[in-house]
């Protein structure tokens, strides 16, 4: 399964590496933490815990303009999209192919592909007035089972409180 994440991961690079020759932007080491970091993760970030991240997991300083620029540029790729939950703005990875859905857990920000047949055939057979559909991203928030067990835990011991 590793190879196919690096695999993708080569795949994007090489995507940005276009964008970036096409722009006169140079592919420095501190885009490639950036990136590397954005597919190591699991979760919606806002640029804040990204830059925490690419501390902690890449070992590697980089100021916060500088995740705001990449993630900028990466956002015009589509190597990432804007999500605003909740009143804040988060970023997930973008890269999910040209029709998905992401469940997300409004907890502990975790996201996820999910594939149902049947969800995917209503969204491509909406008849849409005056628009044509390239692609989708769903998003279903709520909370993962393990926030959910956490939460009754908390409720069970409260209870007890009492």
């Amino acid at each position: 399964m590793t190879d196919r994440i690096d695999n993708g991961l080569d795949v994007l690079k090489e995507k940005l590496a276009g964008y970036l020759q096409d722009n006169g932007l140079r592919f420095s080491a501190e885009r490639n933490a950036i990136l590397e970091t954005i597919y190591s993760m699991d979760c919606l970030f806002t640029p804040a815990q990204l830059l925490e991240a690419v501390s902690e997991r890449q070992n590697f300083l980089v100021s916060r303009a500088t995740v705001y620029n990449n993630l900028r540029i990466f956002e015009s790729v589509g190597l990432v999209q804007k999500v605003l939950l909740d009143g804040i703005v988060k970023y997930d990875r973008g890269w999910h192919g040209n029709c998905s859905t992401r469940l997300v857990c409004t907890r502990c920000m975790k996201a996820w592909d999910s594939h149902d047949d049947r969800l995917d055939t209503l969204v491509r057979e909406m008849k849409l007035r005056r628009f044509h559909m390239a692609g989708y991203t769903l998003y279903i928030h709520g909370l993962c089972s393990g926030c959910m067990q956490a939460a009754k835990r908390k409720k069970k011991s409260n209870r007890t409180k009492i």
